[in-house]
């Protein structure tokens, strides 16, 4: 199972109500700009910025990451969801 990150230039309501709406209790949101999803199942990085919006037709940017690998400092629920979401 793949784990995203999905970061968003400028925040957007739509797009994280799209995840939440689509992979519920599969996402962790982490500020108005970041946000994880482990959707079950094969699953693209173009699927994901479909499903959040990101591009032309709603004018969202935002780029989408396969993350197959983290390293850093950050609140410890992020790394416990993160370490669940890849299990």
């Amino acid at each position: 199972m793949s784990t995203y990150a999905v970061y968003l230039n400028e925040p957007d309501a739509q797009a994280w109500d799209a995840i939440k709406t689509t992979w519920p209790g599969r996402y962790f949101i982490l500020t108005d700009h970041l946000a994880f999803v482990a959707p079950e199942g094969i699953t693209t990085t173009a699927d994901v910025a479909e499903t959040v919006g990101i591009g032309e037709e709603r004018k969202v940017a935002g780029i989408v990451f396969d993350w197959m690998a983290h390293n850093g400092f950050n609140r410890s629920d992020l790394w416990e969801w993160l370490q669940k979401a890849q299990s």
